[in-house]
């Protein structure tokens, strides 16, 4: 009687794996193909971290909105041209951007410390050439050679002395003072409007003195 127990468990062993086998081949069959290998996808470290975004998008579209000037150099530079830089960025940047200034370049009469505006041109004159008063790299002092005062009584923004621009109506020492720094820092003002980025002269301080005040030599 055991033995034939054991044989009956033995059949029933060998059915089983039987209905097995035969299940499994009907279902890849019905797949389209036994062959065809089960493609596994893991998610990827951007998409744990960012969702579904592409990799690359968050940082392309921070360097999107990051602000540029564009700024033109001329003169004695070895590459002149419009360059991209960044605010902030200062006219030996400018520079260094063009190439670096040439052999001839005379750099003792523009201040390279000024930051860069934007649509700015910056004009690195040569050995022996007279500054472009309508360069932005031309420094205050070099921009004229007046006392700041022509004889007719006008002020010239990029030249007077504090003491001298103190004179003018709404402006007292402190606000002389940073139209001094302004000018070291920014270059000389190009018009005589541009005295408004000086912080504290607005629109009522300006039409005071706008019949007051110059830029550049006199006709």
């Amino acid at each position: 009687m055991p033995e034939s127990k054991s044989k009956i468990l033995a059949i029933i062993v060998l059915a089983a794996l039987v209905v097995i086998i035969v299940v499994a081949g009907v279902a890849l069959i019905s797949r389209g193909g036994g062959n065809t290998p089960v493609r596994i996808i893991l998610p990827t470290p951007q998409d744990s971290a960012g969702g579904n975004a592409p990799a690359g998008t968050e940082s392309s579209q921070a360097t999107k909105s990051e602000p540029e000037l564009q700024v033109y150099v001329s003169g004695a530079v070895r590459r002149p041209g419009v360059y991209t830089l960044k605010p902030g960025d200062r006219l030996i940047d400018a520079v260094e951007a063009a190439g670096g200034e040439t052999l001839e370049a005379d750099l003792e009469t523009v201040n390279l410390a000024i930051r860069v505006q934007d649509e700015g041109q910056y004009k690195i004159p040569r050995i022996g050439e007279p500054p472009d008063p309508e360069s932005n790299a031309v420094s205050a002092p070099a921009a004229s050679q007046d006392n700041g005062q022509s004889p007719g009584g006008l002020i010239n923004l990029n030249t007077a002395s504090a003491e001298l621009l103190e004179t003018l109506p709404g402006i007292g020492p402190v606000r002389a003072g940073d139209i001094v720094t302004d000018r070291e820092m920014n270059g000389p003002f190009l018009s005589i409007e541009q005295i408004t980025r000086v912080q504290g002269i607005g629109p009522a301080t300006f039409d005071g003195i706008r019949e007051l005040v110059r830029v550049g030599e006199l006709p």
